[in-house]
């Protein structure tokens, strides 16, 4: 997967030493792999459109192509996410093709493992957008801001609901990350087919497995925080760390004389149905929340034996008091990164836009 690196880390044999994208210019982190007939090895500046990512070394090629850049009101494709300013659309590659093309070429001058270019017909793109309403209609050069993107394949034999992201460089340590990851997790909610459950394509990289390590965290806790507590107290949630069967709910024995907690039994296949999260990704989290206990040996392991007939399962305890605790030190705000309300297409109207057709090996395009 493709995820933004460190960049420390950058690629010393780097063609493009900086870019101009908009009123920004930065430096870049990798090389990317532009036509040398029109990029040379040693570029010093890449001018890139800010609404379609054609680039050009020429200063004033790029000034007149921004003056009449079809997208410089509008984004390509379909707008799936709009609130505060910020807005997310979806882009199929199959029907702007030279776009996805674009911007792929510019994501590589910032991510170290991507790799798909040119063969954009099977992706799509959401890119994320940020319209500042004081502006706009009272500035016509400031329209719109492309901040960040990510991609998924149409059809994923491994129901990957992502392929790569990237928050550009200058919008990232905004959240950015976070709100286009929320937005694949709902996409992959409306796409699921009964059981099957996605997550980013693996494996993750450096950068990907802390990022997502992260989300994965907060979405856990927001999960278990917000489950009703029926007295009050700290609730503690069982959990298994194993395969077994989960079909039937069930209550561990308290020993007497201790105060009673509030103890709901579930798997972890539970969580990951509430949350949209594959199985060993609520695993990855659980671990990183730290507020995993081994469970008191009761009588009701006893009944608790895997549905594959891999052997018993091991019972734990998760305390909501220590998960709240890991919350408040990390400063997790309850509320999602993105809010349900934002959502501009049903989950109907969204399969009815992904309705594919799939061309011919030997079709031209």
């Amino acid at each position: 997967m493709a995820t933004t690196e460190d960049p420390q880390a950058q690629s010393l044999t780097r063609n493009v030493q900086h870019v101009v994208l908009g009123n920004l210019r930065f430096q870049t982190w990798y090389q990317s792999i532009y036509p040398e007939e029109l990029v040379s090895k040693d570029t010093d500046i890449l001018y890139v459109c800010r609404w379609c990512f054609r680039y050009s070394c020429g200063i004033d090629t790029h000034a007149s192509h921004t003056r009449l850049c079809p997208h410089r009101t509008t984004p390509p494709g379909v707008k799936v996410y709009d609130h505060a300013g910020y807005s997310v659309w979806e882009v199929d590659g199959a029907d702007h093709k030279l776009f996805g093309q674009n911007l792929s070429l510019f994501s590589k001058l910032f991510l170290d493992h991507k790799s798909v270019f040119f063969d954009v017909v099977s992706f799509l793109y959401y890119i994320l957008v940020f319209t500042d309403p004081n502006t706009g209609d009272n500035d016509p050069n400031e329209t719109y801001h492309i901040l960040g993107f990510f991609s998924k394949e149409k059809l994923s034999w491994d129901a990957n609901n992502l392929a790569c992201i990237l928050v550009f460089p200058p919008y990232q340590h905004k959240q950015l990350g976070k709100l286009l990851m929320g937005v694949s997790y709902k996409i992959s909610r409306w796409e699921q087919d009964s059981s099957l459950i996605g997550g980013p394509e693996k494996p993750l990289s450096e950068m990907g497995s802390r990022s997502y390590g992260r989300f994965w965290e907060e979405r856990i806790a927001r999960h278990l925080l917000l489950r009703s507590s029926s007295d009050g107290n700290d609730a503690a949630v069982g959990a298994t760390l194993a395969q077994f069967d989960d079909s039937k709910t069930q209550k561990p024995a308290s020993n007497r004389g201790r105060k009673k907690h509030p103890y709901e039994l579930m798997t972890v296949q539970e969580i990951g149905r509430a949350t949209g999260m594959l199985t060993e990704d609520v695993i990855t989290a659980l671990r990183g929340l730290g507020a995993v206990e081994p469970a008191t040996p009761s009588k009701t392991r006893k009944g608790m034996q895997s549905s594959s007939g891999d052997g018993e399962a091991i019972p734990v305890v998760i305390r909501r008091s220590k998960v709240l605790e890991w919350a408040d030190a990390h400063k997790v705000s309850i509320r999602e990164p993105v809010r349900e309300e934002g959502f501009c297409l049903s989950q109907s109207e969204h399969a009815k836009n992904r309705e594919l057709v799939i061309p011919d090996s030997d079709e031209e395009e």
